[in-house]
C-alpha cells in the first residue's frame, strides 16, 4: 500500500489532467430583458455561466499544485491548495442555496442569489461604489469555509483541514519550520522540505468539489460535462480501490 501522500497525489494529478482537458461551449443568454422576473433558463444559464469558469479555475490551480510539488517547492502548495480549497468551499456554498431555492421553486430568489456570486467583485465595489448595482458585494468566504466543514471529513484527532492550511500561508512558526530543524537543545539546521502534509486536505476538497459540481450542473440540466465528472470519479475510485485508501 502506498503513502497517503503518494496516493493523494496521484488523485489530484488524475483531476488536474482531467479538468483541464474539459470543453466548454459557448454560452448564449436567455432574452429575458433586465428588470423582468426570473425564468428557469436564465438561472440554468446563470449556474453555467458559474460553473464552466470554475471549472477552468480549478483545473489551473491543481494543475499549479502537482507542477509545485514536482518542482520541489512544497511551501508555495499550501497557499495554492488554500486557494484550491477555497473554491471548492465556495461550490458548496452555492449548489446547496440554489438548491434550496430551485426545490421550493423560487426562481427569481435563485437568480438574486446567483447574481452576485457571479459578478460580485468587492474590491471593485469599495473603490467605486458607484459601480455596485454592475458589481454587488458577494459573500465573504470564511462563510462558505465555515458551511463546507459541514461534508469535509475530519481527521481522527479532530483537526481542521482548512485552519491547518492556513497556518502554512501566513508568516509563523508552522510556516518557518518547514525550513529547519533542531539537531540539538542549542543548534538549527537549515533543510529543504521533505514532504507536504497538505495533500489529503487538497485532494479530499478537491474530490468533494467535483461532487458538488456534478450536482450543480444537474440543476441546469447540463449533460456533456457532468458525463465527463461523472467519467472522472469513477477514475479516482479505481486509484481508491487500487491503493486502498
Amino acid at each position: 500500500m502506498k503513502p497517503e501522500h503518494s496516493v493523494s497525489v496521484s488523485a489530484l494529478r488524475l483531476i488536474s489532467e482531467h479538468v483541464n482537458s474539459l470543453k466548454f461551449p459557448n454560452l448564449t443568454r436567455p432574452p429575458v430583458p433586465h428588470g423582468h422576473p426570473a425564468t428557469l433558463e436564465l438561472v440554468q444559464w446563470g449556474i453555467k455561466g458559474y460553473g464552466f469558469p470554475w471549472l477552468r479555475h480549478f483545473g489551473k490551480l491543481t494543475s499549479g499544485v502537482i507542477t509545485l510539488n514536482d518542482a520541489g517547492n512544497l511551501a508555495a502548495v499550501y497557499v495554492v491548495g488554500r486557494s484550491s480549497y477555497e473554491l471548492c468551499a465556495h461550490l458548496y456554498y452555492v449548489n446547496r442555496h440554489l438548491k434550496q431555492h430551485l426545490d421550493s421553486k423560487n426562481v427569481d430568489a435563485a437568480w438574486t442569489f446567483l447574481l452576485p456570486i457571479a459578478t460580485g467583485s468587492r474590491y471593485i465595489n469599495d473603490r467605486y461604489p458607484e459601480s455596485e448595482e454592475l458589481f454587488p458585494t458577494g459573500e465573504r468566504i470564511g462563510k462558505a469555509v465555515k458551511a463546507f466543514k459541514e461534508v469535509m471529513p475530519k481527521s481522527s484527532d479532530g483537526d481542521d483541514d482548512y485552519s491547518y492550511l492556513s497556518e502554512f500561508c501566513h508568516p509563523n512558526m508552522m510556516a518557518f519550520m518547514q525550513h529547519y530543524r533542531w539537531i540539538n537543545p542549542e543548534t538549527i539546521e537549515f533543510v529543504e522540505p521533505e514532504i507536504c502534509g497538505a495533500f489529503g486536505a487538497i485532494t479530499a476538497s478537491a474530490i468533494h468539489g467535483l461532487l458538488q459540481m456534478h450536482e450543480l450542473l444537474g440543476l441546469a440540466n447540463e449533460r456533456a460535462t457532468r458525463k465527463a465528472l461523472h467519467e472522472l470519479m469513477g477514475e479516482i475510485a479505481k486509484i481508491a480501490e487500487q491503493e486502498r485508501i
